[in-house]
């Protein structure tokens, strides 16, 4: 075992060691190659053509005789590429392996590819992109581009080799292909052109007419890089072979038609008389001559052919029928005529012959009766047009008859068909399967089967549901008919391998019936019934809540669903919808909001079971009227509804502030006491009055507002003023001059429809004597304490956010005067 294993080793390292021998040997060099070719590329060795010494004057291959090259000319769009398959053959006409063969290019266009498949020295190389060298290979190689496209694969065989040319500019790609092998000068070279264009074509379609008359041809010619139509290319038609025909006008077996500014080239063809055949037309597409040389002939650049078919009509008959009906029963036939050829028939004759057995009762259209024929006159038929007719009979006896029918047209068109129908005996059998008891308003599913258990096929089998009124079909109607069809000896009809199904709705309470029938040709019957007890699920909703809010207010909702009925309710759910005036802010029993909907599912109620759950929302807006609507829904089919209607009100708010432009201020001079009532609500306010009372120590000079204002001693009164919007303010100003020293107290009332109680304000100003400095009396020179008359601004004034305004405060009267007082110049006193 150690002597195998020691064997094994050694095998390997002469392996290894022989393997870098022969890739120094080759020049192979060490670049890493992809798995699974583990050789690698190796160096590129240019070798000579031919052998050296005295060899390279004899003729040292023989066997080397013919080179091949397809194809070539060639016609290309830019930007493409073309391969080119070289052979070189023997003077066996046997392709030769391992010969070498040098490609040479001039002109426009690169060698993109050569072939350098095989091994070391026998590989084919590109030296640059006009000069290459291949070797003709060994075995078969199927050579696909890389692409979706298995169309444009092609094959290499043995003694074959290749080269891949492509260019990006329009020009002529000139190639030389030369085999130094071949000892012949005159058969080792082959000189391949290839024309680039950047044009395509698209020949016209294969046409078909009537013999006789005339067809128009259209080649199209666009270019390659962008598919715009290319005007000014020459389209050369040719007729190759068939009958007798003329390009029109002239007349001529060949035409040549310019593309126009669409790349569209129209040719005309006409029979010289009216036969049957089929011409074949040569296309050559024909590039202009090179602006640079315009006396040049033009290139052909592309060939095509298509053929023109002078046809008559032809048409095929089918007669179908059934393949088994009973005794007594309908037979219908069915006749259908197409015109398959590719011209019009002329006018159509039919005859159906009756069989023994087979009694008439009517046909579409209607038939002539003759005897035992029934005859239709019909007419002419359009390619792919048709006729379709329709008999219909009764079979009197048992055993096989065969309706055969004929076709005939004026033309010599000719055609027939049979139908064979065995006639048998066949039975019926219906079975009804399903609830026995349901719910109103829950739909119910029925299982019907109908079976022939007889001999024959049981024909034009109908299925005809018939119930109590109660019970509704989504079609309304109280007789449903159903067709089943043919049924075969044995079989049971299915609807994806499960009986019929028929689904009733009740629609009341009770004991309600289903009857269903079956019924076929030949007075074929069966019947089955079933009944079902009818109950009456009940479901109520109710929901509560407050009639009048204000905005920002909550307002909480409470729904209360109740089993009234006699059967168990599963799956309940509760959905509120709240309006765009309320949002959501919690909701009871797991409550949950979902696209401006609040659901609960409260699984399942028993007989007179109730739940409850309350949903809390806050007032976001405004509005006269919005509408809470609730849905609860159960099973089986259960859906009530319960609304709450809600007035949303809003509300003005006041803010009242008052500041003197001068404090402290000396006896004899002068300070305004400025007022200001802002709304911060969301309603105008209405009626907003402001009484003033100037403090002993001071004189009334001047007052002004929104409202003439009146004096009564001390006090400044001005009256209501209406329509205070939100966000809006009244300012006020009393203007007084200091008389007295000491702390003067300024005091303000703020009075609308809207608030109970008024909002009073105090404004302290500091009175110094004359000549004196701004110090001294109590409190002099400093404002009260917050929460003092005068101090720290007040909130808001307006009702509080848990009850809804009171009504409008009725005024009292201004009072008497508090001492005299001579009036104020300007200002009108009381």
């Amino acid at each position: 075992m150690v002597a195998r294993v020691r064997q094994a080793s050694l095998t390997a390292v002469l392996a290894a060691g022989l393997l870098g021998l022969l890739g120094g040997c080759f020049g192979v060099s060490g670049n890493p190659s992809y798995f699974p070719y583990l050789l690698p590329t190796g160096d590129i060795i240019r070798t000579h053509a031919k052998p050296p010494g005295a060899g390279y004057y004899a003729d040292f291959d023989p066997h080397s005789c013919r080179l091949e090259v397809r194809p070539l000319e060639s016609t290309d769009p830019v930007q493409t590429q073309h391969v080119f398959l070289a052979t070189i053959y023997d003077d066996k006409g046997v392709p030769r392996r391992d010969r070498r063969i040098e490609w040479m290019l001039e002109g426009v266009g690169n060698i993109v590819e050569v072939d350098e498949s095989g091994y070391f020295p026998g590989r084919g190389y590109k030296v640059d992109n006009k000069y290459a060298v291949s070797y003709t290979d060994y075995h078969e190689h199927h050579i696909t581009r890389g692409n979706a496209n298995p169309n444009d694969d092609f094959v290499i065989r043995p003694g074959q080799s290749w080269c891949v040319i492509s260019s990006a500019v329009e020009g002529d790609s000139h190639l030389t292909v030369y085999a130094p092998e071949i000892a012949n000068w005159d058969a080792h070279k082959v000189f391949v052109t290839d024309h680039w264009v950047d044009a395509e074509w698209t020949m016209p379609p294969p046409g078909a007419s009537r013999a006789g008359t005339q067809h128009v041809f259209s080649t199209t010619v666009f270019r390659h890089t962008d598919h715009k139509p290319l005007a000014g290319y020459r389209v050369r038609y040719r007729i190759l072979d068939g009958p007798p025909a003329r390009f029109l006008p002239d007349g001529g077996p060949e035409a040549v038609a310019t593309t126009n500014l669409d790349g569209n080239a129209p040719v005309g063809l006409a029979q010289v008389s009216a036969q049957g055949g089929v011409n074949r037309i040569g296309i050559e597409i024909i590039r202009p001559p090179d602006p640079r040389t315009p006396s040049g002939a033009g290139i052909t650049i592309g060939h095509g052919e298509t053929t023109m078919e002078w046809s008559a009509p032809t048409v095929t008959l089918t007669k179908t029928g059934p393949p088994g009906v009973g005794v007594g029963q309908e037979v219908p036939y069915a006749i259908a005529l197409v015109n398959t050829g590719k011209v019009e028939t002329q006018g159509l004759t039919v005859r159906d012959t009756l069989p023994e057995g087979l009694q008439y009762l009517r046909s579409e259209p209607p038939a002539i009766v003759e005897n035992n024929q029934l005859i239709w006159t019909l007419a002419g038929l359009t390619p792919g047009a048709g006729h379709n007719l329709s008999v219909t009979c009764r079979a009197q006896r048992v055993g096989p008859v065969t309706n055969r029918v004929l076709v005939t047209a004026a033309d010599g068109v000719r055609a027939e068909s049979s139908a064979t129908t065995q006639i048998t005996s066949p039975q019926l059998n219906v079975r009804l399967d399903g609830p026995t008891t349901g719910f109103v308003n829950m739909p119910l599913t029925f299982q019907v089967s109908v079976s022939n258990p007889g001999t024959g096929p049981a024909a034009n089998v109908v299925l005809v549901s018939e119930f109590d009124p109660g019970l509704e079909h989504e079609t309304r109607y109280q007789k449903v008919e159903l067709p089943v069809g043919n049924l075969q000896p044995g079989e049971t009809k299915l609807v994806n391998g499960q009986p019929i199904t028929l689904t009733l709705t009740p629609r009341r309470v009770g004991r309600l019936g289903i009857r269903v029938t079956a019924m076929g040709d030949g007075n074929l019957t069966a019947h089955a019934e079933q009944a079902v007890d009818v109950r009456q699920p009940q479901l109520a909703l109710t929901k509560t809540g407050p009639a009048v809010r204000y905005v920002d207010q909550s307002a909480v909702w409470e729904l209360r669903v109740v089993n009234q009925g006699e059967a168990a309710l599963t799956n309940v759910v509760v959905r509120d919808q709240l309006p765009p005036e309320l949002g959501f802010v919690s909701a009871t029993q797991g409550g949950q909001l979902s696209e401006g909907q609040v659901l609960w599912s409260l699984g399942n109620l028993a007989p007179g079971e109730q739940r409850a759950v309350q949903v809390t929302t806050r007032c976001l807006r405004i509005t006269p009227r919005t509408i809470n609507q609730a849905t609860a829904t159960a099973d089986p089919g259960v859906q009530v509804q319960a609304q709450a209607a809600l007035e949303v009100r809003g509300l003005p708010a006041y803010r009242l502030e008052v500041s003197d432009t001068e404090d402290p201020v000396e006896v004899g001079s002068r300070t305004t006491y400025q007022i200001e009532v802002t709304n911060q609500g969301s309603l105008p306010g209405n009626q907003v009055e402001v009484i003033g009372l100037v403090p002993p120590e001071m004189r009334l000079l001047n007052a002004n507002g929104p409202s003439q204002p009146r004096i009564d001693g001390a006090r400044v009164y001005f009256p209501p003023v209406d329509n205070l919007q939100p966000k809006a303010a009244f300012h006020y100003t009393i203007e007084v001059q200091a008389v007295t020293p000491g702390d003067a107290r300024f005091r303000v009332e703020l009075r609308s429809e809207t608030l109970k109680d008024p909002v009073i304000k105090e404004e302290s100003t500091n009175v110094y004597p004359a000549g004196g400095g701004p110090g001294g009396g109590a409190g002099a020179g400093t404002r009260p304490p917050s929460g003092a008359p005068g101090g720290t601004e007040p909130p808001p004034a307006g009702p509080s956010s848990s009850e809804p305004p009171p009504g409008i405060p009725v005024r009292p009267e201004p009072a008497g005067p508090v001492g005299p007082a001579a009036p104020t110049p300007g200002i009108p006193s009381v």
